[in-house]
């Protein structure tokens, strides 16, 4: 995360000092008032059908958030698209592809459901890595996602489609069902929306999910008060709290496993380029993982061979043993660089703790669904 990043986090977070700081605030306030109002011109313009709504002609499953910043979007949605194909189902995940270096209107196909087409520079690194743990699932990249929605019917036939990161477009799209993913760790951040705080929308549009997932809530500070909220402003929606399963860790370079007790006495340290380096720390310290420095770049970060070499030689001369990275940050490594400091990969799982009925339930019907559109 950069400086700039940290200070801005920093300053919205702290109660302001002085004429100048609550100034700035204010002016924040300003702007965030301005951002609700085209927030709320927008759905109303939808809302009134003077734009219609497409649809899409088979099942849409749409995961998204309400805050900017990782919530665990891309975890559920490797879950999902998972769960289905192993039923036999045809998948296709559609995302913006946030960070990729092309054209943000132009379709990428990342995978076609037999192999990967297109690069993290291409296709975004999130969807490279859907594409990599969900090798049977077509992904498409568009802005657009009802065109990449038709591009997938034409070429690949899917029985369900998932949209990534698709809350903010349910005026645009139909969907079947909105499941919303929370922060447990910092769901709400101020309460306003950007740019005074990081809300995409004002909460009153809680009220338009089906399902909430308190992802993280193993190192949620206050689950209760979360759930309060939720529930407050959508009693009818389904909740279900999760955390990330921490699977292996394996070396980069040789693919092979390696236990976190086999770390125990060595010097290791981690780098990420993802919104959340503190819970990706906080993971590997519920491993028994002590990290004893901490590279944090912001997210989505994109990584050349020379920064890379940067990290690791930094790594080296602070005598650190090895280097623990995410899966969203491995994709983006090319494998033929030399590594003086071995690079480890922490792979994760999402599960469902608590609701778990409830997701049983979603989880079943969204089947159906799929089974009564082919």
């Amino acid at each position: 995360m950069s400086d700039w990043e940290n200070a801005y986090l920093k300053f919205i977070n702290e109660k302001p000092k002085g004429f100048a700081q609550n100034l700035a605030a204010a002016s924040l306030r300003a702007f965030s008032f301005l951002f609700l109002m085209g927030w709320w011109v927008r759905k109303t313009i939808y809302r009134s059908g003077l734009f219609k709504r497409k649809r899409l002609p088979c099942p849409v499953l749409s995961v998204g958030n309400i805050t900017t910043g990782g919530t665990g979007k891309t975890p559920l949605v490797i879950f999902l698209a998972k769960h289905f194909t192993e039923q036999g189902r045809r998948v296709a995940v559609l995302s913006r592809g946030y960070g990729r270096k092309t054209d943000p209107s132009s379709l990428v196909w990342v995978s076609d459901g037999k192999k990967i087409l297109a690069t993290p520079e291409e296709g975004g690194d999130e969807p490279v890595l859907i594409a990599k743990n969900v090798p049977q699932a077509a992904v498409l990249v568009c802005k657009d996602r009802y065109r990449a929605g038709l591009e997938a019917i034409k070429e690949f036939k899917p029985d369900l489609f998932i949209l990534d990161d698709g809350y903010q477009r349910r005026f645009e799209l139909h969907r079947d069902l909105d499941i919303l993913a929370i922060d447990g760790v910092n769901p709400f951040s101020t309460g306003y929306v950007l740019p005074a705080g990081l809300l995409r929308e004002p909460l009153g549009a809680l009220a338009e999910a089906d399902v909430f997932v308190i992802n993280k809530v193993n190192l949620s500070r206050s689950p209760e008060d979360v759930r309060t909220i939720l529930q407050r402003h959508n009693p009818r929606a389904y909740l279900v709290e999760a955390k990330y399963r921490p699977a292996v860790l394996r070396d980069l370079h040789t693919n092979k496993e390696m236990k976190p007790s086999a770390l125990e006495r060595m010097s290791v340290g981690a780098f990420s380029g993802v919104a959340s380096s503190t819970s990706f720390v906080r993971t590997l310290a519920d491993m028994k993982v002590l990290i004893h420095h901490s590279y944090n770049l912001r997210d989505h970060y994109a990584y050349t061979r020379e920064n890379l070499k940067e990290i690791l030689n930094d790594a080296h001369l602070r005598g650190l043993q090895y280097l623990i990275t995410t899966e969203k940050d491995a994709v983006k490594i090319p494998h033929d660089l030399e590594f003086p400091v071995p690079i480890l990969v922490l792979e994760i799982h999402w599960e469902a703790v608590n609701g778990k009925h409830h997701w049983e339930s979603v989880l079943k019907n969204v089947g159906l669904s799929c089974g009564a559109a082919s």
